[in-house]
């Protein structure tokens, strides 16, 4: 990976070294997110003025704002709400946001650590999204007691429905209103409109107003010492088809659905909510991933309205088994097995239904794995990878869908130490609508005999909310004076228990098997030309040498695909496209996307898929035509605008370049390619210095760590297990 000062260079030379006349894009559709704040233009006027990150506000770390004066007994304040609410008071009781603050045990063991390390007033960094009530009083500076109410308000009523402006940055960008909330009184409708208009303010109902605080960055405000992305639920579904993005793949017909369609289903409201229509509100529960939270307050309910969002949110399959020889049976259903002989399967993973990545938030602290067994024709267990993490939590066979943050000498980090994070390591969720292979050694017994036929083959994808690690030091703190004394004050505030020392609830998200060895139907109700498919577009994550291994898989998809099934096909010949992209195969991918333009005619893929395969050959002027009508084609997809802000650049079309950039960095305010691209595009269009050098220094300030390159080598150097993880397809081991 190159460091991004040398990047820097690069792109600079190349941006002044060639030509093209692609037509510069325009913004035919404006972005939903509020764009970033821009400096004060002081140069000619057709050179615009560059789109900066937004500086820190006085909250800071947290980039929230209060319009006025607001206290955190008002922030706190739920009960007034709950009179005409009821229905959804009940709803939000059991809910994350309700247990978002210092009554969360997990929450609090990170954020009291974090606070001793870093200081108090970096902890507001959490406080924007965490804890608004000690935030707006200035309380995080000081210590914060068990029997402060201000500690236990979450997200409540007054945040949500107060939030009267958003930007796209994360750590709590938004505006919260102070205004009065006018009360509606019987039989005066006047009075109901201005309460509704009160409380339905423009954010409430959007994605943007979610990503506020459902996107976040460390920086050196937060003990980091430079810019490292952390969860980021807004951009994964503004790059997904839920969103209208379609340059990243040819897929099935899929629905759009933004954060409340999925996470705020229509529930009955048996109380008499009076927001409710034909007996059902939008359901404040926010049910999400967070069983644990519901399994410590005994909350069966709210434990099963988590784990319906969780069951088929994945899916998992045994798609390809490949023999000694190299022979692959595809799919993997009747695989001859060969006694003292290796077998590996292909495992795939494919994110069906999350609009963000799966498994979502906190990256760091997932526990979802996959679990494998096989066991012969008798029942008896033969080998297995995964079995032991849902106990231990430290199974080495076990394949977890997570991500790895190490320190400065490449140590991982798994206790949420985010203010000792340095760099990312490797990341194995998945965005939406993509797959991931994961490949298993089957070492066939050489005593197998003929009566042990055929062996059962069961895949699991296992889910809890948090790895083992951050749930010992829960359950450890919550054994403290202060860990207990806040259990105490949960329990008199909700009737309910918190006990992180329970067990955490495990869900099994999906189960595939396949039967090898002899003859055999396949299990699956997913027709055989989409598991190789799946297959395929996860081996397109391979390294570049060894991206070829997709190709036997895609070619049998398209054997396999239905006749007249065109969608089917021109998604098979995409992937393919994809690969010869990713090998250089220039004229061998734009001929597969020639075929996919035939059944599927003006596709963004293609034109996307276009742009890329002539980019990564330096065609520059060739590349930006197709890459601005996919960029215009899905407005909120900042990769494509970064992708387009990079081809004009380096095709000598600064102008172009500055514009899509300056679109890109509405959406995405701190990415370091288009903050880069700007600086460039303005000192070629002979912008005034003082312009030119705060772009720079934006870019400076924004990129990410040089030394990540190192501290991945160092995890890989300490931890065999890092080395392999790091490794985007990998093989573990069945043991027996």
């Amino acid at each position: 990976m190159r460091s991004w000062a040398l990047a820097f260079v690069v792109v600079a030379a190349v941006t002044h070294a060639l030509a093209c006349s692609a037509p510069a894009p325009t913004h035919g559709a404006t972005p939903a997110a509020t764009t970033a704040s821009s400096s004060t233009p002081s140069g000619p006027a057709s050179i615009p003025a560059a789109v900066l990150p937004r500086p820190g506000t006085a909250l800071a770390p947290a980039q929230a704002e209060i319009a006025g004066a607001l206290t955190g007994d008002t922030v706190t304040e739920t009960e007034s709400c709950a009179g005409c609410h009821a229905d959804a008071a009940e709803q939000w009781r059991s809910s994350a946001h309700a247990f978002g603050s210092f009554n969360n045990p997990v929450y609090r063991v990170v954020i009291d650590r974090f606070r001793a390390e870093t200081g108090n007033d970096a902890s507001r960094f959490c406080g924007g999204c965490h804890d608004v009530a000690l935030l707006v009083d200035g309380a995080l500076r000081g210590d914060v007691a068990p029997g402060d109410p201000r500690g236990h308000g979450g997200i409540t009523c007054r945040v949500c429905h107060g939030v009267e402006s958003t930007r796209p940055d994360g750590n709590g960008s938004y505006v919260l209103a102070s205004s009065p909330i006018p009360i509606p009184r019987d039989g005066d409708p006047e009075s109901l409109r201005l309460h509704k208009e009160r409380m339905a303010l423009a954010p409430l109902r959007t994605p943007a107003m979610c990503g506020s605080c459902h996107r976040s960055f460390l920086s050196p405000e937060t003990g980091n010492p430079a810019h490292l992305v952390g969860q980021d639920e807004l951009g994964a579904w503004e790059r997904s088809v839920y969103a209208g993005s379609l340059g990243a793949r040819v897929d099935e017909a899929v629905q759009p659905a933004e954060c409340r369609t999925c996470h705020m289903p229509l529930e009955p409201a048996p109380h008499g909510d009076a927001a409710a229509k034909d007996g059902k509100i939008r359901s404040h529960r926010f049910a999400g991933a967070n069983t644990w939270l519901a399994g410590m307050r005994g909350d069966a309910t709210q434990l099963e309205a988590v784990r319906a969002m969780l069951r088929g949110a994945a899916s998992i399959d045994v798609a390809v088994a490949t023999a000694a020889d190299g022979s692959r049976t595809m799919p993997a259903d009747g695989a001859p097995v060969h006694p003292g002989q290796p077998l590996v399967l292909d495992v795939v993973v494919r994110n069906e239904h999350t609009g963000h990545r799966f498994p979502g938030g906190v990256l760091d602290a997932q526990d979802t794995w996959v679990e494998i067994e096989v066991r012969d024709a008798q029942g008896k267990r033969l080998a297995a990878a995964g079995v032991d993490e849902e106990a231990t939590g430290e199974d080495a066979t076990a394949h977890r869908l997570r991500a790895v943050q190490a320190d400065e000498h490449g140590t991982p980090m798994l206790l949420r130490e985010t203010n000792h994070f340095r760099a990312p390591v490797f990341n194995h969720t998945i965005a939406p609508r993509d797959a991931e292979v994961v490949r298993y050694r089957l070492d066939v017994p050489a005593k197998l005999e003929a009566r042990q036929l055929p062996l059962r083959v069961t895949a699991r994808l296992r889910h809890r909310s948090r790895d083992l690690a951050l749930a010992r030091a829960a359950c450890a703190d919550a054994k403290t004076a202060r860990g207990a004394a806040f259990a105490r004050e949960v329990h008199k505030r909700t009737g309910a228990p918190m006990d992180p020392c329970a067990p955490q609830p495990v869900t099994d998200v999906a189960e595939s098997d396949v039967l090898v060895g002899a003859p055999a139907e396949p299990t699956s109700a997913m027709p055989a030309w989409r598991r190789l498919y799946d297959d395929g577009l996860g081996l397109l994550h391979a390294l570049q040498e060894d991206v070829d291994s997709a190709r036997p898989a895609l070619e049998r998809a398209l054997d396999l695909a239905p006749p007249g099934d065109e969608r089917a096909r021109a998604a098979i010949l995409h992937a393919l496209a994809e690969m010869s992209i990713r090998e250089g195969r220039t004229e061998e991918a734009l001929q597969r996307l020639d075929e996919v333009q035939a059944l599927l005619p003006d596709h963004p893929a293609i034109a996307h898929a276009r742009g890329e395969a002539l980019g990564n050959v330096w065609r520059w002027s060739e590349a930006t035509g197709p890459l601005h009508e996919a960029a215009l084609a899905s407005p909120l997809d900042d990769m494509l605008w970064s992708h387009l802000a990079v081809a004009c650049g380096s095709a000598d079309q600064p102008q172009a370049a500055l514009e899509a950039a300056a679109h890109g960095l509405a959406l995405a305010p701190r990415d370091a390619d288009m903050l880069r691209v700007q600086a460039l595009a303005l000192e070629r269009l002979g912008a005034p210095a003082a312009d030119v050098a705060r772009a720079r220094e934006a870019f400076a300030r924004w990129r990410p760590p040089d030394d990540a390159p190192a501290i991945k080598n160092g995890c890989s150097r300490q931890l065999p297990w890092c080395a392999l993880e790091r490794l985007p397809v990998h093989v573990h081991p069945l043991h027996p």
